[in-house]
């Protein structure tokens, strides 16, 4: 009798060590996702996962473009194909708001420790105090330069609109060298991500307090003639259709001086099989405008799918993996052992390792200035609503508009706005 309820106790014992996931053996999710570096980790990670959790993983891959529109076409038909989904931080209102993403609060264990992601990149997948998904990707915007070239002319790093010009106009010298180049690509995350640091530094925003578009106003104007200015006359040939590998491409290839963009562009621009340019690149936060300094910032995450999850083992699986892909176990090993710098949470940024291995003595200011730049940064730099695809891609449009010419700033922000009033007042944004 004490044998058998000696047994009894020890099993009781193990069942309560092993926790939530012991009763999640044999679940099996699905993950609508893209292909990123992070994500590429997180794939060939998973039978670690699969070995602690018994859980099955199953992965659905698209391409970038696609993934957004097969996931809302699984949503609006309600059949629920994936538990999880890879959420892009500007969709995180409209998702919510259709009741499409499950609140992740009820299931977050301590250990995940949500307090240790950067707060600024979080704050993206909050809404009225809950959570609906956690970071795996995570970026912002900081100036990258040839610190040689700076260094051989006594050029300083341009810390002002002002100097950033000057700057620009003092290094072109075509063919040989572009002095800036950035994005000039219509689009929400194209285009737009990079002009808002201007349209906000000089004091701009996308709308008043009753949703009334205003980014054509003075100061929006100012933002576009300048940068229309600072890359049409300093900028590589065809630069207004300009993506973000373009930027990439022209600066590694060692004819531009500067550029503006992501933080996770050091491991490519400083790869010897990818760039021309290694060990002569500086890095610094974006310059100031009149109204202050405004890094890009954005995220990538995972969700759970309130229509694709629909047991509660589900649920639990489905919010199981989507801790441990974000952990910051996961997160130091992939910046140690692939460079992707993409982490989001402090204590990997303050892990010893990772400091060595990224210091500033090694790349010049890129870690001092992406810490910085995320102290920095607004969640809502791009506006956070159910209707910014449509309203990021009108502006886009505008934008490209004014860079090759077609139109002036002025009339290209002019027309973006009547369109965007149009599409705000048909969502019932604007009464």
């Amino acid at each position: 009798m004490k044998k058998g309820i000696l047994i009894f106790l020890t099993l009781f014992t193990m069942i309560i060590g092993l926790g939530q996931t012991s009763d999640l053996a044999g679940t099996e999710i699905y993950v609508a996702i893209r292909s990123l570096p992070e994500t590429d980790f997180i794939m060939s990670k998973v039978s670690e996962f699969t070995q602690q959790t018994g859980i099955k993983v199953r992965f659905v891959l698209y391409p970038e473009l696609q993934l957004r529109e097969k996931v809302v076409m699984d949503f609006v038909s309600n059949v629920g194909a994936y538990d999880v989904i890879a959420l892009d931080s500007v969709y995180v209102e409209e998702f919510v708001q259709k009741g499409w993403l499950l609140p992740l609060d009820s299931y977050l264990k301590e250990e995940t420790n949500i307090d240790d992601f950067f707060q600024k990149v979080l704050q993206m997948f909050i809404r009225e105090g809950k959570v609906y998904g956690l970071p795996v990707y995570s970026e912002i915007t900081h100036l990258m330069y040839r610190k040689d070239i700076f260094q051989e002319k006594g050029i300083k790093v341009p810390q002002t609109f002002e100097e950033l010009e000057k700057v620009a106009s003092q290094l072109n010298n075509p063919p040989e060298m572009y002095g800036i180049a950035m994005r000039g690509l219509r689009g929400d995350g194209m285009n737009v991500y990079t002009w808002t640091t201007f349209l906000r530094g000089f004091g701009g925003k996308y709308f008043d307090d009753s949703w009334n578009p205003v980014f054509n106003n003075e100061e929006g104007v100012k933002s576009l003639e300048y940068y229309t200015n600072l890359l049409t006359k300093y900028g590589p040939p065809g630069v207004a259709t300009y993506s973000w590998d373009d930027v990439q491409s022209a600066f590694t290839s060692g004819s531009v001086s500067m550029i503006i963009d992501a933080n996770n562009f050091m491991t490519r621009i400083e790869d010897p099989e990818k760039s021309q340019i290694v060990g002569k690149i500086g890095y610094a936060p974006v310059p100031s405008g009149p109204a202050g300094i405004f890094p890009g910032i954005y995220s990538m995450g995972f969700g759970v799918s309130a229509i694709g999850a629909k047991t509660e083992k589900e649920k639990l699986a489905a919010a199981e993996f989507v801790q441990w892909a974000t952990s910051s176990e996961m997160q130091l090993e992939m910046a140690l052992q692939t460079g992707v710098v993409s982490a989001n949470r402090s204590s990997v940024f303050d892990n010893p390792v990772f400091q060595a291995k990224y210091s500033d003595d090694i790349y010049p200011g890129w870690l001092s200035s992406t810490l910085l730049s995320y102290d920095l940064a607004m969640p809502d730099f791009r506006p956070l609503i159910p209707e910014w695809r449509e309203v990021g891609n009108t502006v886009g449009i505008a934008i490209e508009q004014a860079l090759s010419g077609a139109l002036t700033p002025k009339k290209a922000l002019d027309q973006a706005a009547k369109e965007c009033e149009r599409i705000l007042r048909a969502s019932g944004k604007i009464k």
